[in-house]
C-alpha cells in the first residue's frame, strides 16, 4: 500500500503471492499453521486455498500462547452474608 492507494482499494482477502510471502509456504496447510502462529485467522476454501481476510492482517487478534499469558489473575470477591 506504499503506492499511495487506501485500504478501501484492496480486496477483501489476501492473494496467493501475498500469503506465500507472508508465510514462506506454498502448501495450504503450512500456511494455515503458520498464519495461526501470528494470531491471524485462517480458513482453508473448499478449493484447497487459503482464505484470510485483509482486515486480520491489519489488526490481528494475539495468538493463542499470548493471549494465555496474559490471562487477568482475578481474586474470588468476598461475600459480606
Amino acid at each position: 500500500m506504499s503506492n499511495g492507494s487506501s485500504p478501501r482499494d484492496q480486496p477483501l482477502e489476501l492473494t496467493e503471492t501475498e500469503l506465500v510471502r507472508m508465510t514462506g509456504y506454498r502448501r495450504p496447510g503450512k500456511q494455515i499453521e503458520t498464519l495461526k502462529s501470528l494470531g491471524i485467522p485462517a480458513r482453508k476454501r473448499p478449493d484447497n486455498r487459503v482464505l484470510v481476510l485483509r482486515v486480520h492482517c491489519m489488526y490481528p487478534v494475539a495468538s493463542p500462547d499470548r493471549a494465555a499469558a496474559h490471562k487477568p489473575k482475578l481474586k474470588p470477591v468476598p461475600r459480606k452474608k
